[in-house]
């Protein structure tokens, strides 16, 4: 028994969770995209809007499902997918993290992008925020 009180003193006391840190990015200009239209920081969904508008194309992952819904993708009984919606997921982990990637026609570019937040309120205000990108 004493354990067991142990272990909830434990678990009260345990500090919260750590939250992301936008500092941990650098987030290099994107070809095609007006200096400042994209910041860390910014909605995802907005980002997304203004990459599509510049050329770039949301670059398919065939494994999606897997990538956000873990195993097989299997889903429950109506269950959407996000993968209809958002075909550039390319993973997401239990903590609110996904990876994203665009690619450029023109430029041969691509980008990924890392996202923290409530994947499927993408496109509400403040639910989906744009951590940082890498140009590859």
């Amino acid at each position: 028994m004493r354990w067991a009180i142990t272990s909830l003193a434990l678990i009260a006391s345990a500090p919260a969770l750590a939250q992301p840190s936008t500092e941990a990015f650098i987030s290099p200009p994107l070809a095609g995209v007006q200096a400042g239209a994209v910041q860390v920081g910014m909605d995802y969904g907005a980002l997304r809007g203004v990459l599509l508008v510049a050329g770039w194309e949301a670059a398919s992952d065939t494994d999606c499902v897997k990538g956000v819904y873990g195993g097989t993708g299997a889903r429950t009984p109506g269950q959407e997918n996000i993968c209809r919606d958002l075909p550039e997921i390319e993973a997401c982990s239990g903590d609110g993290h996904c990876v994203m990637y665009f690619s450029n026609p023109r430029t041969d570019h691509r980008v990924r992008i890392t996202t923290y937040g409530d994947l499927r309120a993408w496109e509400q205000k403040n639910q989906l925020s744009v951590l940082g990108w890498e140009q590859q």
